[in-house]
């Protein structure tokens, strides 16, 4: 058993019975999840995520999530991250969404790339904490949750047993301690690297959780303004509006955090 490789960028994986990541490298599809329409345009760089090369030179901005934030159902050009980008003078937007993942997922892909990255500004779209990933006896990892099955967890004997089992078990005081270990975890990481950082628990995590660099943006409320192409995700224009308003809020109330003195990121607050 290799229980580490998750955590390299060589051997990083999002779920070991389809949707390989490595499939992605350097490709371009018209199809992606819950969009088969064949009418957007889905590129991946040279790690396999969705946005800019991580060779391109400026003010990097690492974007981690799930489905909303890589897009799914608009163009590369029309995700909330790259549309945020572009408010930025020499924004290079660092797409590290991905379709039905966690907050497992999401510290586990900021402690993975970070290093790689090393961004200017990070901003995290929390998943609803029902989600995990779930990782099997065998070695293998897999997405999981409650409301749908796919994959291992949907096509294997045991992945319908072990999916059965996790909803059995699963409570919304566990879901909310897990997403809470994670949100420890990706802060006091960030806080390490002196890295500033902004998130969003829109989905699922109580308001009554406040902290000074949480912001929502009433991201699904209303649900949506318009659709992308699969009819389930946010549009461009939803996107857009969500981009410039995160925009406003860091500039009002964190200027600093869009500013880069010699080369070097502003010391986390």
């Amino acid at each position: 058993m290799n229980p580490l490789k998750y955590w390299k960028p060589q051997t990083f994986e999002i779920a070991s019975h389809q949707f390989k990541f490595k499939e992605m490298i350097n490709k371009t599809y018209d199809t992606i999840a819950t969009d088969q329409s064949g009418l957007c345009k889905y590129s991946y760089n040279e790690l396999g995520f969705r946005g800019d090369s991580i060779k391109k030179d400026g003010f990097k901005v690492m974007s981690i999530g799930c489905s909303n934030t890589i897009g799914v159902g608009v163009n590369d050009d029309e995700t909330w991250s790259s549309q945020f980008c572009k408010l930025i003078t020499n924004g290079v937007d660092m797409n590290f969404g991905m379709p039905g993942r966690s907050s497992d997922y999401v510290s586990r892909c900021l402690l993975t790339f970070f290093d790689s990255i090393k961004p200017n500004l990070v901003l995290i779209m929390y998943p609803n904490p029902v989600r995990r990933e779930f990782y099997t006896k065998n070695n293998h990892i897999v997405p999981f949750m409650p409301t749908n099955s796919w994959g291992y967890l949907k096509e294997t004997e045991d992945g319908v047993s072990i999916q059965k089992n996790l909803i059995e078990i699963q409570n919304d005081n566990e879901d909310f301690v897990n997403w809470y270990k994670n949100h420890l975890l990706v802060t006091y990481f960030l806080k390490q690297k002196n890295c500033n950082w902004i998130w969003n628990g829109y989905n699922g995590i109580t308001k009554e959780y406040h902290e000074f660099n949480r912001f929502d943006g009433d991201f699904g409320n209303p649900r949506y303004i318009d659709y992308g192409a699969d009819g389930k995700h946010p549009g461009p224009k939803h996107n857009k509006i969500y981009a410039q308003n995160l925009f406003q809020y860091i500039n009002f109330k964190f200027p600093e955090y869009l500013e880069v003195v010699d080369n070097t990121r502003r010391k986390f607050i």
